[in-house]
């Protein structure tokens, strides 16, 4: 009988312990390929590094460097729909609200990129650093 029990347990969890583990799976792929190199790109775009050298502006200085940021820009915005699927938002109030909040700092990234602003582009990177930060506090637990 405790091997019935036991068999029975596992057949019932065993599926969600696998779906949780190709959730992550997939949520890593998400973070680690689009949106951390995205969001790498608003943060090195603009502020300054201090070195014993001197300091050094992270200002894009050509076409190639602001489509790069334009680049992150977009992928941002356009990630927010990713984490919205069903599969991933899971009806999360909080997770639907912290894609929102991605989503609207990656369109302003880009019209910063657009208009050349590196002063607006700091701060956005800012406010970027804050829904990342606050979003990982909930659903980054491990």
């Amino acid at each position: 009988m405790k091997i019935l029990v036991l068999l029975s347990f596992a057949l019932i969890f065993f599926p969600f312990n696998v779906a949780t583990e190709d959730e992550h799976s997939d949520m890593h792929d998400l973070m680690a390929h689009l949106l951390t190199p995205a969001s790498e790109a608003i943060w090195e775009s603009s502020g300054y590094v201090i070195t014993e050298e001197g300091e050094f502006s992270l200002e894009p200085t050509n076409e190639e460097e602001w489509e790069r940021v334009l680049y992150g820009a977009k992928v941002i915005t356009e990630s927010a729909y990713l984490l919205n699927i069903p599969s991933r938002s899971k009806n999360r109030k909080e997770w639907v609200l912290f894609a929102g909040l991605l989503e609207e700092v990656g369109e302003k990234a880009f019209e910063a990129a657009e208009n050349k602003d590196v002063e607006s582009l700091f701060e956005i990177g800012a406010e970027l650093y804050q829904v990342c930060v606050s979003c990982h506090q909930i659903y980054m637990t491990d």
